[in-house]
């Protein structure tokens, strides 16, 4: 253990059983829990080719270098190929070699568990608070199946006794409940990480801390402020979704019924926006002033409320939207895929014209356009349609600015602003023909650069912990523009002293307010956007 502000309590209640609890006063955005090197941690299947498999990075300028015995695993350089050799791979790469493809995840996590002798049995100290659900498992066959074929086959190829079985059973049980996914800072899968300490962390629909990975490194930090003696709560699933779909998959994951707040309440997420503490940002007043984001909150209750009997109306569609969106982005074509989901909006335009834009699955539609338009090179739509989603839906579904979510999407933002600021206005206005010019001329892109990603550079401590890969990418994107902006004059020098001084900077204040403004009435386009841009 590198960093404990936590202990485990046994049992606490009835309905939550072992917990996590804090063991002082922390404060949102100060890590918890910090653990260099987890208990396991295996890089997916999936994400071989991406990301180096001992230290979990992706490949920068120079590409990744496969492992000259098996070809099948990178790494970044020989540093990190010499000490997952040390720890796995001199056995993982003979085993590869002979196999025609490489086994699952699971498989391979339960293998160098096995190889490296860990103590994954029952009465082990490592593992024995931590609940596997075998019974549960045991009683949905397929899963049964899938779990016992794994296991057996993690036994064979690691040469361990047969008798060994039921343990590696359970343990694989184990996994399957209590495992995290390893991720990239901006939230994408690559790996999987148990590690028993904060599996003890129980569930909640609003959680008050996050899991954050940073290579090997796993942190747990706070979210909101949490008092000594305070239960740790992160959340397991998409907590934005729906109650309904929310507690189907905690049931059929996790074998429990959530009995948060949101959940006995049945809030949205401007209900809980109105009933949490959110961290107050100066800088990010400026961008989402709380005030005007409260009163909208309210508004949208009472609308909510009016409505309830139409929204009620609406869950075959909702329904049909989930059971289709799946199988429609894997089997056709983008541009398919575009229309299936404008259609599916349009079906659920009484949310558009009530303003109600935070409700699921709202907020999944517009971030499949977004992510379309990004797979399809149309960047300025997808710019235009992220301000709109950051501005009206993640305010409300992560109300914490330091919510890892929220930060990453701001510094996506201020990276799709770069790739705007170096477009001639001409070839804007001709991108987007039906966003009017003057809108674009407006904007001075390299100054909207600088101003967010002052709000990332803040932010990005709170949200993926202080020295992380994350902040230092984002220092170097302030310091590349900061350099821009030294070489061309104007604003530049302003804003950095809006970042040293804050409000004290009045011409700072007034340059940032004016760069948020525009970028406002950008995101003002979006619906626009959504109804006019093709592929």
């Amino acid at each position: 253990m590198d960093f404990n502000n936590s202990r485990p309590v046994k049992d606490s209640n009835p309905v939550l059983g072992n917990s996590l609890v804090a063991a002082k006063d922390i404060v949102a955005g100060e890590v918890i829990v910090r653990i260099n090197e987890p208990f396991l941690i295996v890089v997916e299947k999936a994400a071989l080719e991406q990301v180096c498999s001992y230290c979990l990075a992706e490949a920068g300028v120079s590409p990744l270098k496969k492992c000259v015995g098996c070809q099948k695993v990178r790494y970044c350089n020989s540093t990190c190929q010499q000490a997952d050799w040390k720890l796995i791979h001199k056995s993982e790469c003979s085993l590869f070699r002979k196999l025609p493809d490489i086994p699952p995840t699971p498989v391979r996590a339960l293998y160098q568990a096995l190889r490296r002798k860990l103590p994954i049995e029952q009465n082990s100290t490592s593992i024995s608070p931590q609940e596997h659900h075998f019974e549960e498992l045991k009683r949905d066959q397929k899963r049964r199946d899938e779990i016992l074929l794994q296991a057996r086959a993690a036994v064979e190829f690691s040469k361990s006794p047969i008798n060994k079985i039921d343990d590696v059973t359970k343990f694989m049980c184990l996994l399957a409940t209590n495992a995290f996914r390893a991720t990239l800072p901006d939230d994408s899968p690559v790996g999987l990480c148990f590690e028993p300490v904060l599996a003890l962390a129980n569930h909640s629909c609003s959680p008050n801390a996050f899991i954050m990975f940073d290579g090997r490194c796993v942190s747990l930090i706070a979210l909101s402020p949490i008092e000594s003696e305070e239960s740790i709560f992160i959340s397991y699933i998409d907590f934005t979704q729906s109650r309904d779909l929310r507690q189907a998959e905690l049931r059929h994951r996790y074998f429990f019924e959530c009995k948060c707040e949101k959940c006995t309440g049945d809030y949205s997420a401007y209900h809980m926006f109105q009933k949490g503490i959110v961290i107050q940002l100066p800088k990010m007043e400026l961008f989402c002033p709380r005030g005007s984001l409260s009163k909208h909150a309210d508004t949208r209750i009472t609308t909510i409320e009016h409505i309830s009997q139409d929204l009620r109306a609406l869950r075959p569609d909702v329904t049909n939207f989930y059971s289709r969106q799946e199988s429609m982005k894997s089997s056709t074509s983008p541009s398919v895929y575009l229309g299936f989901l404008k259609s599916s909006l349009s079906e659920l335009s009484l949310l558009n014209s009530h303003q109600i834009f935070a409700l699921p699955p709202y907020p999944t539609i517009l971030d499949e356009i977004y992510l379309t338009y990004i797979d399809t090179n149309h960047l300025i739509s997808a710019l235009i349609l992220l301000l709109f989603i950051f501005l009206n839906c993640d305010v409300y579904n992560w109300p914490q600015p330091n919510h890892p979510v929220r930060v990453t999407r701001l510094f996506t933002i201020a990276r799709l602003l770069k790739y705007a600021a170096s477009l001639e206005q001409s070839v804007l206005a001709q991108t987007i023909p039906f966003v009017p010019s003057e809108v674009f001329k407006s904007i001075d892109f390299i100054d909207a650069v600088q101003t967010i990603l002052i709000l990332v550079n803040e932010l990005a401590p709170l949200s993926h912990g202080k020295g992380t890969r994350f902040v230092k990418q984002v220092e170097e994107e302030l310091k590349e523009t900061e350099e821009v902006q030294r070489l061309r004059g104007g604003a530049g020098k302003v804003l950095q002293e809006w970042q040293s001084n804050g409000a004290t900077s009045i011409y700072g204040v007034e340059i940032a307010a004016r760069n948020f403004d525009n970028l406002k009435n950008l995101a003002g386009f979006a619906m626009e956007v959504v109804e006019k841009q093709s592929l």
